[in-house]
């Protein structure tokens, strides 16, 4: 029973599946949660794999297949499209927009104490439509970081003529961002999300950030007009990012900006945005669309927070930033 090809195809039959059982496991939440961004990319990298390996065991050595003809062209042609999807979206798109937009860094520049801004130029970056609030998946092309993509929101609104993305260093890459030099090439797939002012749908908002959560809110500030709150929910005063951009921009725009500091480790601290919190701090929040935008075990708390404070889910808009 291990002769004939039956033995190659098992082998590869066990592997295609512990790859896709490894992504499987890799994409439950908690998991995710602990797991470096780097290693989640690769583990899924490695679903690729285990989908062409579950290719030479169904479809050459199927027993099923070998003898149903029709079966077997309707499989190779689920996979060949399969096969056309990835290439399309995942290499072809990527490098008509990296020939058309010539992405490049531009400058370096670190905002505090682990937090780095990459402003990056290029050619006809209004085609682009992009949209404040909205991230990419940025790929740079040097020696360390070329083979993965990573997701970056946008920290200003685009202007037709840079795009500016902002990260604290949390995991290996953007422990390092400050290291990339002016000049290195990027490519930039999207735009993606729909946090963004086109999901408004009452008058008056209420902008909750926290921590780095407040790069697309920072953008969001600059599309929306009308009552607008923005909350930015940091552990110490050294934790503000933007403060000099962030009061310039409430000032030129009308809005209301709080900054709300304390470590959540204290008794004082776990109070802060509470449900009691939110009232004292916005009194008509249940009036308002809320945004809410942070590292997920917060956003979710925050949400929680807001629903209690009698604001309904369907005006609550969330963005959880993988760490």
């Amino acid at each position: 029973m291990l002769g004939g090809g039956v033995y190659p195809g098992m082998i590869t039959a066990t592997i295609g599946t512990f790859l896709l059982i490894a992504v499987v496991a890799t994409s439950v939440v908690i998991v995710k949660r602990r797991l470096r961004y780097e290693a989640w990319y690769a583990v899924h990298l490695a679903a690729y794999a285990g989908i062409a390996l579950a290719w030479f065991h169904q479809i050459p050595t199927g027993n099923e297949l070998v003898l149903d003809h029709v079966a077997a062209d309707y499989w190779r042609a689920l996979y060949l499209v399969t096969l056309g999807l990835l290439l399309w979206f995942r290499v072809l798109v990527p490098f008509a927009k990296a020939l058309r937009h010539r992405l490049r860094v531009a400058e370096v520049v670190h905002e505090g104490d682990g937090v780095v801004s990459l402003h990056i130029t290029g050619h006809g970056l209004h085609r682009l439509n992009a949209q404040a609030g909205q991230f990419f998946l940025w790929r740079f092309l040097d020696r360390r970081s070329w083979w993965a993509s990573h997701p970056f929101s946008l920290s200003a609104a685009p202007d037709g003529r840079s795009l500016r993305i902002t990260a604290k260093a949390l995991g290996d890459f953007s422990g390092r961002m400050g290291e990339i030099r002016p000049g290195t090439r990027v490519v930039a797939e999207g735009p993606f999300g729909v946090f963004t002012e086109a999901a408004r749908r009452r008058e008056k908002v209420v902008l909750i950030a926290g921590g780095i959560g407040i790069t697309p809110i920072r953008a969001l500030m600059e599309d929306m007009s009308g009552d607008v709150v923005v909350v930015y929910r940091v552990v110490s005063e050294e934790d503000i990012i933007f403060r000099d951009e962030l009061e310039e921009l409430a000032r030129e725009r009308g809005i209301r900006l709080l900054i709300v500091v304390g470590d959540h480790r204290t008794r004082e601290g776990r109070r802060l945005l509470s449900p009691k919190h939110l009232r004292e701090l916005v009194p008509d929040i249940a009036e308002r669309q809320v945004y809410v935008c942070g590292p997920p075990a917060m956003t979710e708390a925050l949400e929680r927070n807001v629903r209690r404070a009698d604001v309904p889910a369907r005006f609550i808009h969330s963005e959880k930033f993988a760490l």
